[in-house]
């Protein structure tokens, strides 16, 4: 038994060597400078009553975004922009699935916190015709006046319990569905006065990851190692017929 042991742990030590030793796919993609199809835009509340003020500007290098949230409390108030993958709605989204990472530089002013909303498209809830309707994966994010490099672990966007209520999901359909990302957009924080004007000039975002695959086949060879080590720890025995 001690032998069978020794075996299985000199098999186990060259698994994690071989997994140390297998090249790592990794993966990289620019949100902004923008890739082919990519589109930025600023978004307002005006067309549905609002009275925010945006002014929107971009060039190669960088895009800036300008907004005062309306000050009529009896009125709609939101502002943003977008970087839209798919303005044609062609369903050219790109596929996340491998990203662990999402960075942002940009230089902020007017406001200590901002909204980061990556939107996913699900085929089981999404409408075309309702941009709302794509996955929000929402993270807040601190900011000070200034140049902020921020990076953000994927896993820490969350969909928000507002949307399961706006659009009456359940929140069993919480699949993020990283592999159809549709847009990536920035708004004002949560608590952004009204009429203040805040700064956004975006210089830079991406995203990166690595493959799992390296991960999965490691997990799978361990995964068969234990079963060799349960079948040996508990011997199957033959009894006489008699």
């Amino acid at each position: 038994m001690k032998k069978s042991y020794t075996i299985l742990g000199i098999i186990a030590v060259i698994i994690i060597a071989i997994y140390v030793m297998i090249p790592k796919e990794r993966f990289a993609e620019n949100v902004f400078p923008l890739g082919d199809g990519t589109k930025a835009f600023a978004y307002d509340d005006n067309a549905d009553g609002g009275t925010s003020v945006v002014r929107f500007a971009s060039s190669d290098s960088l895009v800036s975004f300008q907004c005062a949230m309306g000050v009529d409390e009896k009125k709609p108030t939101w502002c943003g922009l977008v970087f839209d993958f798919d303005p044609k709605g062609e369903k050219n989204y790109h596929n996340w699935k491998n990203v662990d990472t999402l960075y942002l530089d940009m230089d902020v002013s007017g406001t200590d916190e901002v909204n980061v909303k990556v939107w996913s498209y699900d085929p089981d809830v999404t409408d075309l015709s309702n941009p709302s309707s794509f996955k929000m994966l929402l993270k807040e994010v601190p900011v000070k006046a200034g140049n902020n490099k921020v990076a953000i672990p994927f896993e820490q966007l969350y969909i928000p319990d507002f949307w399961y209520d706006n659009l009456g999901v359940k929140r069993s359909r919480n699949n993020p569905h990283h592999e159809n990302i549709a847009r990536v957009e920035i708004s004002a924080g949560w608590k952004q006065p009204r009429g203040k004007n805040f700064v956004v000039n975006v210089r830079g975002i991406s995203v990166s990851g690595v493959s799992n695959k390296a991960y999965g086949i490691f997990l799978f060879m361990i995964l068969g190692l234990m079963v060799v080590a349960i079948g040996r720890s508990h011997p199957v025995k033959e009894y006489d017929e008699k």
